[in-house]
């Protein structure tokens, strides 16, 4: 029994390194099969991200692709279509040349002399003629680099100039007049020739004023000027004094002026009346400046002023600014063939039964004027009387 045991227990030793072998290989087969089922999933992952990068380069070429093509295409097509615009026009020309020679003969490009500062900052409450309102006061700002004071020397020595000016707040100025006929906006619906009127949307928006002199400034560079019509901010191209022989019929009495019945007409409303608040807002406008520079308190820097003359000075300024206003709103500038049927003269409304005027507002200088006109429908009212109700 001693030699059984004996025996048993040499069998156990020889197989404990068998079955510690047996788990080590179970293990590292097991580790082998995790690290080839990782690879194995990061080759497939690996193959399926560049198969869908390819997918997305290859779209990406093709839109590329496409879009060279279409900008190829219009490329081609517009120069074909240039080269077919320059064979026409080869061929007008062809057709008469000595047009086309005389036109490129006599163009010309114009420099800016200076600029107008005007109280009248938009198109709309700009005088129509500016002998329609003598009381208006302006001044050309001329370019130093371009017009020394120089050139002005002996101005002063005339009465009145002629200004050459752009219409620059012209909306179609890129596009060029290509209107034939138009209806002044005081004709009564009578339709003329473009060129047989003094609208600014013409061929060359190009403008002629008569205005006034009143001084020439050295020192500032500005030529003062009343009596004008010319929207603040006007590049002005030329000025030229006006001489008796521009006056038609001064030498010459049996060729008198003579014009057509819608313009010689005489539509002037007949009074413009402030209400109190409007003429007190007037004064205060001027006297913090609203009105400057061309309607502005001057301070004698020589002797100093007694009350009484800057009293008289201010009275001075707010009825020269008051009567420009009288002037501006006399001519109803009101829109008169608009489309728009509430921006018509004499819009109207109804509340609560009662027809009331709808206010129209301008601005001059820097305030703001808010004016209604009352028509002979009004009860126990003028034809015709402008009402400043508010300035501001």
């Amino acid at each position: 029994s001693h030699t059984e045991k004996h025996i048993q227990q040499k069998k156990k030793k020889k197989m404990a390194p068998t079955q510690r072998n047996d788990s080590s290989s179970i293990i590292a087969a097991a580790i082998l099969s995790s690290c080839t089922t990782a690879l194995l999933s990061y080759y497939v992952h690996k193959r399926t991200i560049q198969k869908h990068t390819t997918q997305i380069n290859e779209q990406r070429q093709a839109e590329r692709t496409g879009r060279i093509r279409a900008e190829v295409k219009l490329r081609t097509t517009t120069k074909d279509l240039l080269l077919a615009q320059k064979k026409v026009n080869d061929s007008s020309s062809s057709s008469s040349p000595e047009t086309e020679t005389e036109k490129d003969k006599h163009e010309m490009t114009l420099t800016t002399i200076g600029t107008v500062t005007s109280p009248f900052t938009k198109r709309m409450g700009t005088p129509r003629q500016g002998a329609l309102a003598p009381h208006s006061r302006a001044y050309i700002q001329l370019l130093p680099n371009v017009t020394p004071t120089q050139t002005l020397e002996g101005i002063e020595l005339y009465s009145h100039v002629w200004i050459i000016f752009k219409f620059h707040a012209n909306t179609d100025i890129s596009s060029g007049s290509k209107k034939t006929k138009i209806t002044p906006p005081r004709s009564g619906g009578i339709k003329v020739g473009m060129l047989a009127t003094r609208s600014p949307h013409r061929i060359n928006c190009i403008g002629l004023s008569l205005v006034n002199v009143e001084y020439l400034d050295v020192r500032e560079k500005r030529l003062y000027v009343s009596a004008l019509d010319l929207v603040n901010g006007t590049p002005v191209y030329d000025i030229k004094p006006v001489v008796p022989w521009d006056i038609p019929g001064h030498f010459n009495p049996s060729k008198p002026l003579k014009v057509p019945q819608w313009v010689s007409q005489d539509d002037t409303l007949s009074s413009v009346q402030f209400s109190s608040e409007a003429k007190t807002s007037l004064e205060q406008c001027i006297l913090h400046g609203h009105l400057a520079p061309l309607y502005k308190l001057v301070r004698k820097k020589s002797k100093k002023q007694t009350q009484s003359e800057m009293e008289t000075q201010v009275q001075t300024i707010v009825n020269d600014a008051k009567e420009a206003i009288c002037e501006v709103l006399a001519q109803d500038p009101r829109a008169s063939n608009t489309s728009n049927v509430s921006k018509k003269r004499g819009s109207k409304k109804k509340d609560c039964g009662k027809v009331v005027l709808e206010p129209y507002k301008i601005i001059f200088c820097s305030i703001q004027i808010e004016f209604i006109v009352l028509s002979g429908e009004e009860e126990e009212e003028e034809n015709g009387i402008v009402q400043v109700l508010n300035i501001k």
